[in-house]
């Protein structure tokens, strides 16, 4: 049995570099404190996250980063680097006047919990994610490419066919110049084909995708850029500039948290952060754990992986 969701009860705001960031704040207020990092980047905390928590227990801060959720502006790149969101994090932790907390995201927000956790470990109690991502090169030619060449042939068949390229061709640099472009047309194109892609990579088994009503779609009008989540624009940002962050650095600078708690929900089927990244990351971390999900993709929603994250998050204490 999940949690019923409860009312926050505080609601904040801090503006900083021409950012109104916004967080909440769930359940006890001398429950053990927990940030929870959504994923993306730029998706924003959903209501499906707050159900994983026990509120009588923990007292749980949801963040929207910048550019993401109700943080305003809404979709803005500006000053919106990793570095930018890990020092968000601490005005955080310092505004609420918590000493440690407890981390736990998923995708993006796992990517995000290890890259704060690796400078601020003396704030960190543990880390709880799901599908680790570790922004490597690698990595992501298999999350948006390999990936969808062996499991979603038609997939990116049907998209490189919308974008005139080769069947065979990795999409997402054709669909960031068209997120970079100024063309109204090309923007709206793009990211409803984004969305499609990473979508359809996200489930659990493929689905039949929506391409050609996209491209039936003549609307192309600002009104319809500002309905569209922001993500892949976000996204984009990020990946065109390898997450901000040095080659390889969360793993090369893991042993700065091997004596941290650190437990990651892995589901099996999980094509955008495969079960390999998780495995790997641990070796050599003291206190690290997988936990396994079996017939599950990517998604929180999926069967068993918001279960397995309630279980581990109510076994923790400080």
């Amino acid at each position: 049995m999940l949690y019923n969701i409860k009312k926050s009860f505080a609601i904040h705001h801090i503006n900083v570099d021409k950012y109104k960031i916004y967080f909440e704040e769930y359940g006890s207020p001398d429950g053990i404190p927990i940030l929870f990092l959504h994923g993306g980047p730029g998706s924003g905390c959903a209501e499906s996250h707050k159900a994983i928590f026990n509120y009588k227990k923990f007292r749980v801060i949801f963040l929207d980063q910048r550019g993401a959720g109700k943080s305003a502006p809404k979709g803005s790149t500006y000053k919106n680097t990793t570095q930018h969101l890990i020092d968000d994090i601490e005005r955080v932790r310092n505004y609420l006047n918590i000493s440690a907390w407890l981390i736990v995201g998923g995708s993006w927000g796992a990517t995000l919990a290890v890259a704060y956790s690796e400078i601020h470990y003396d704030r960190v109690y543990g880390i709880i994610v799901r599908s680790l991502f570790l922004a490597t090169k690698k990595e992501l030619e298999w999350a948006f490419f390999d990936a969808a060449l062996k499991f979603r042939p038609k997939l990116i068949s049907d998209i490189n066919k919308a974008l005139n390229l080769k069947s065979l061709q990795n999409p997402i640099p054709s669909l960031g110049k068209m997120l970079d472009s100024k063309s109204l047309k090309k923007k709206c194109l793009a990211a409803e084909l984004w969305l499609e892609y990473e979508g359809n990579l996200s489930t659990l088994e493929s689905k039949e995708n929506r391409i050609e009503s996209i491209l039936k779609n003549k609307d192309f009008s600002d009104r319809r850029l500002k309905n569209l989540p922001n993500t892949p624009f976000i996204e984009w940002h990020y990946i065109k500039n390898n997450f901000f962050l040095k080659k390889n650095q969360l793993l090369k600078n893991k042993v700065k948290i091997k004596e941290l708690p650190i437990f990651i929900i892995q589901s099996d089927y999980d094509l955008l952060c495969p079960p390999s990244t998780s495995y790997f990351f641990i070796e050599g971390l003291n206190k690290a754990k997988v936990y396994k999900v079996g017939k599950a993709g990517h998604y929180i929603s999926d069967p068993g992986i918001k279960e397995k994250m309630k279980e581990v998050i109510d076994s923790f204490t400080k």
